[in-house]
């Protein structure tokens, strides 16, 4: 498991950034106390050493030119020393930014690719259908083969099983398989559109000023589609309730680090919160408020579920369109007072980052955002919004949302690989890179990650004073 962490912003890439640029910053350091240090010895040369004091007494010097002279030398070595060591450390910097170009000219190479790769299969029908019998087939022959192997043996049949589990288990872990993933999203549009007979290529940006964009417009699509197909609970009004912490209230701290952020996440599950929200005041007496949304807790295709945050808000959110999580979590702040214009920082896991990030995006409050595990591509961001996205290249659950075709306008995105390339640990967790209890660890290594680009999305917990007020609240769908 690394500790690695790449960051990406303003078209930017860093690698390694806890090795990369700290030694970077120390090289420049050292170059400046290089040079600050040789600047005082070249003004000790300049120095009449004829004569050195001893105790109550001048004696001569035997050679008066050799202290200056070793001065001198000592002097010149140390700019000698400067000037590697900033070079060193400018180079290091300028090889971070050099990368950053070129995987963005291999990004964009992959995004043609991809698109170009969508609007062919749209075109060709029989191309997808071909694919689909395929997969049809292996469904098919794996199906015959299980139930052959549980004829002979039920032990067969749960080795199978466990066996298939496994492999499925490390095939959604696998950074190539996100990697897919997040192709075939950024190519769903131009399928639809080549599907739809429409010009090959379509600029995003047409479809943009209709208020449908890309990755968003196919969100649209399949929304519609698996909404006629049933597969998703009915849309319904949602009533969002304040839970009430049992016993006495204890002393409530400001959160001041990314991974006080992870913590006080609610988990959601029956009966319990999925919106959590605390108030503070900063130095000048003015309030600071935090939104925390969960993550998606009814992960199924359940008929009938009083749950808002489920697939259906899922999808909803990511085409742009009205989301019962979102909804609830607007209840909640209404609820707990927040006012229009009010400094929040919002903060999501999973489903709830991208609830968080819309209602930043929407330019309501004044806002900042911070997510994990996130599919947040296809939100619109304004340039100055201050935004952290931590992703983890073995998590699928960010790929669904495609990638970014433009810059992050100002956005910062951290990456971690938590497997290096192998497969997950040995667990029930049918997606492990997705766990909040790993984006825990990586948010501790950033908050111990000198990189200035991590500062503003959390800069309004700077300054908080005193203990706070928190709510808890609980929604839930109203099935006629």
């Amino acid at each position: 498991m690394s500790d690695d962490l790449t960051i990406r912003g303003g078209g930017v890439v860093a690698v390694a950034t806890d090795d990369h640029l700290l030694l970077g910053a120390l090289l420049l350091d050292l170059g400046e106390a290089c040079a600050s240090w040789a600047d005082r010895v070249e003004s000790v040369s300049t120095d009449d050493v004829s004569l050195a004091p001893v105790g109550p007494t001048i004696v001569p010097q035997a050679d008066a030119g050799a202290g200056s002279g070793a001065a001198a030398r000592a002097a010149t070595s140390l700019r000698r020393a400067s000037d590697d060591a900033s070079r060193l450390g400018g180079h290091l910097i300028v090889g971070a930014e050099q990368y950053g170009e070129l995987e963005r000219m291999v990004q964009s190479l992959f995004t043609f690719t991809g698109d170009a790769a969508g609007w062919v299969l749209g075109a060709s029908p029989l191309i997808p259908l071909g694919v689909l019998a395929a997969v049809g087939e292996v469904t098919l022959v794996r199906t015959v083969f299980r139930g052959v192997l549980g004829l002979l043996s039920s032990d067969l049949q749960d080795g199978f099983d466990e066996a298939s589990a496994k492999t499925a288990r490390e095939l959604m872990s696998s950074p190539a398989f996100v990697a897919l993933v997040r192709g075939v999203v950024s190519g769903s549009d131009e399928f639809l559109i080549s599907a739809f007979g429409l010009p090959a290529m379509l600029d995003a940006n047409r479809l943009s000023e209709e208020g449908i964009t890309g990755v968003a417009f196919a969100a649209l699509v399949a929304l519609g589609t698996v909404d006629r197909a049933g597969l998703l609970t009915p849309a319904a009004p949602v009533r969002t309730v304040e839970v009430k912490a049992q016993g006495a209230p204890a002393p409530l701290k400001p959160p001041t680090r990314y991974e006080d952020l992870v913590e006080r996440m609610p988990h959601g599950g029956a009966g319990s919160p999925q919106i959590r929200i605390e108030r503070y005041e900063d130095a000048s007496g003015a309030d600071q408020w935090i939104v925390w949304s969960g993550g998606t807790i009814e992960t199924g295709f359940p008929e009938a579920s009083t749950e808002p945050f489920d697939n259906r808000s899922n999808v909803n959110a990511v085409a742009g369109m009205e989301a019962e999580s979102a909804e609830a979590t607007l209840q909640a702040m209404r609820l707990a007072g927040i006012p229009d214009g009010a400094s929040v920082l919002h903060v999501g896991y999973s489903q709830g980052g991208i609830i968080a990030s819309r209602i930043a995006a929407s330019g309501t409050y004044d806002s900042s955002v911070v997510t994990f595990g996130s599919p947040v591509e296809s939100i619109d961001f304004a340039d100055d919004l201050p935004r952290t996205h931590v992703e983890h290249t073995e998590d699928v659950i960010p790929a669904l949302s495609g990638e970014r075709r433009d810059s992050l306008n100002g956005g910062t995105v951290v990456q971690r690989s938590l497997y290096d390339g192998g497969p997950p640990p040995a667990g029930d967790d049918p997606l492990p890179a997705h766990n909040l209890d790993r984006y825990r660890e990586t948010a501790r290594l950033i908050d111990q990650s000198s990189e200035e680009r991590l500062a503003p999305a959390i800069d309004p917990l700077a300054g908080l004073t005193g203990t706070g007020e928190v709510w808890q609240y609980r929604a839930d769908k109203v099935l006629p």
